[in-house]
């Protein structure tokens, strides 16, 4: 889809004071919702993950990230508090680079910055009630690079690499290797060796939270779970995820044919999801818990925005000629 000209210097300048408004908005808002506002649990939370005592999962999920903030207080002299403030600026600053350059896989700059915005007011809902996962950021920042290596068709190798890295922050790219396989398959490529290479993918995917949970041991209390789905607070599982999803579903149910083949095999990301948690008995009104998705989602309005101007510039090209 992205095969016009290059959009005029002034244009490209705008776009991008425009993302750097998002990123700002976006840090404002974590700020004062999150950082500010959870303050004292985030810090003792860091505080248990480095002693080895935090409960599963959180211990697994921010050890790494936790070592790091750790040593960047300890290098600048900052308290752990300003380190994750530092840390939600500069981490949602590489998230919406990685995120646009994402989305210029498929259209241009005036579209991808439109997915930008969106990004931005879906950040907004995904901080409600959001009390942790410093590592979040990054690791959906690595995650739209993974997604854009696929999409140009990166060599496997490289991929693999980008999948070693994502693990050290994060853990829901593991099914990309698995899409990756299916879209071999619909490029024709021959199965066994994008079998092979798929194994591969997957192995470096889950490498680094295997070998933290191995590093770390297994045996401590399960802070989620057990909430079987006739416990599910349905009513905010319908009021908080409804709005957040059903405006991008309905234009993939209605406008399929605007979407690139890679776009749409993200789509399995939901019910994936969903059985995912639905099985390990996890709460499901948490938007949060569903950040995969969110690039899924902008990619979709991106698309749509650019083949929807795409008709109404022929409509009016013909109006004009008659």
């Amino acid at each position: 889809m992205n095969t016009g000209r290059p959009a005029p210097l002034a244009d490209r300048l705008l776009c991008g004071l425009l993302l750097l408004g998002v990123c700002l908005w976006m840090v404002r808002a974590h700020w004062e919702n999150v950082d500010l506002e959870w303050e004292a649990e985030k810090v003792l939370l860091h505080e248990k993950v480095l002693a080895n005592d935090a409960a599963d999962p959180y211990q697994y999920k921010l050890w790494p990230i936790s070592l790091a903030l750790q040593g960047a207080a300890d290098v600048t002299g900052a308290s752990v508090s300003r380190v994750v403030y530092a840390n939600t600026l500069f981490s949602l600053l590489f998230l919406l680079v990685l995120h646009h350059a994402w989305l210029r896989t498929y259209v241009g700059a005036f579209a991808a910055t439109v997915g930008g915005i969106a990004l931005g007011a879906l950040g907004n809902v995904l901080f409600l009630t959001y009390a942790h996962h410093p590592h979040e950021f990054w690791g959906v920042g690595l995650f739209c690079l993974l997604l854009r290596g696929v999409e140009r068709d990166g060599a496997w190798w490289k991929l693999a690499l980008i999948c070693l890295a994502t693990g050290l922050v994060w853990e829901k790219h593991a099914l990309v290797p698995v899409l990756w396989g299916l879209l071999q398959l619909r490029r024709g490529r021959a199965f066994l060796p994008s079998l092979a290479k798929g194994l591969v993918m997957l192995v470096a995917a889950l490498a680094v939270p295997l070998l933290v949970r191995w590093h770390l041991g297994g045996d401590r209390a399960a802070q989620d779970g057990m909430t079987a789905l006739h416990l599910q607070e349905w009513s905010k599982v319908l009021w908080f995820q409804l709005p957040y999803l059903l405006p991008f579903l309905a234009i993939v149910v209605l406008r399929a044919r605007d979407m690139p083949g890679w776009v749409r095999l993200l789509w399995l990301y939901l019910p994936v999801l969903v059985v995912a948690y639905a099985t390990q008995q996890f709460i499901l009104h948490e938007v949060r818990s569903f950040w995969a998705l969110a690039p899924v989602f902008t990619a979709t309005l991106a698309c749509w925005v650019t083949a929807a101007l795409g008709r109404t510039d022929g409509r009016e090209d013909a109006h004009a000629s008659s």
